[in-house]
């Protein structure tokens, strides 16, 4: 049996600027590439089932191939950023496993075997493991935005956990682009979504799992929520209502509060079923 692996949402920072090196995310690529590893064991994940902010399907859908190509889905950045290689394995068996799961599960899922791997697997990915030796399968949300359905989803990713396959949700807990890409940010501006992200890390790490799948079905309802999150841009976000789903019973820890410029991003772990 092997060890249960943690279910992990990290916030990746903007496009490759976290890999580039951008002041603005220095804390986030500190947190990817060192603090993190005080948190995870790499050498006990069997695999890894990573949920992107960057794929959206009608339904649930799952990287099938053993050899992935990079799909650079950004734009105007420096040339080298679209060279990066992350050579990891994907891993068919499992992938089909996990589509006969969310299926019997009464949630439609399907295959691909075209679609490559987009950054918001291969950027959080090169810092924290640049070995690229555990295997990967990449999943889509659904494009309805909907916190509900994708907590059960990630109720079904659950079980993964304890064959030392890890859950990584990939997004950001503040994604207003239009702010985000602003030149009206300066250091010591003041924490444009500080409120939110309180209440995303109380929630997350709140003790009773009932309280924290409410909590998180209700993010539109809190102050400074539709700010963090546009309607209909909320992609960065539905990655952590599935972590959480895949979390269990037991709290959260928060294992990241990186003040970026004029926003905060924050990351979880839970550890324990």
């Amino acid at each position: 049996m092997s060890s249960l692996a943690p279910a992990l949402f990290i916030s990746h920072g903007g496009g490759p600027m976290t890999v580039l090196g951008f002041k603005q995310f220095a804390g986030v690529r500190k947190f990817l590439e060192e603090d993190l590893q005080k948190h995870i064991n790499l050498n006990e994940w069997k695999a890894i089932i990573l949920i992107t902010a960057h794929w959206e399907e009608k339904e649930v859908t799952i990287s099938a191939k053993k050899h992935n190509e990079l799909l650079f889905d950004y734009y105007n950045f420096p040339p080298e950023s679209y060279t990066y290689k992350y050579g990891a394995l994907g891993h068919p068996e499992i992938a089909q496993r996990l589509c006969n799961a969310l299926n019997d599960a009464g949630i439609p899922a399907k295959l691909d075997t075209e679609r490559g791997w987009d950054h918001g697997l291969f950027i959080p990915m090169m810092l924290i493991n640049p070995a690229a030796n555990i295997p990967i399968v990449q999943i889509s949300m659904l494009d309805n935005q909907d916190a509900k359905p994708h907590y059960e989803i990630g109720k079904v990713l659950q079980q993964f956990r304890r064959d030392g396959i890890a859950i990584l949700g990939s997004g950001m807990t503040y994604h207003n682009i239009d702010r985000f890409l602003s030149y009206t940010y300066k250091d010591g501006d003041d924490v444009v979504n500080k409120e939110f992200d309180d209440y995303l890390t109380k929630v997350c790490t709140a003790e009773n799992e009932a309280d924290r799948k409410a909590g998180l079905l209700a993010w539109k309802d809190q102050p400074g929520g539709l700010e963090a999150h546009p309607p209909g841009k909320a992609e960065h976000l539905i990655p952590l209502m599935m972590t959480a789903g895949a979390g269990g019973d037991k709290p959260a820890e928060t294992i990241c509060t990186c003040d970026c410029g004029a926003f905060r991003l924050s990351s979880y772990i839970w550890k324990d079923e």
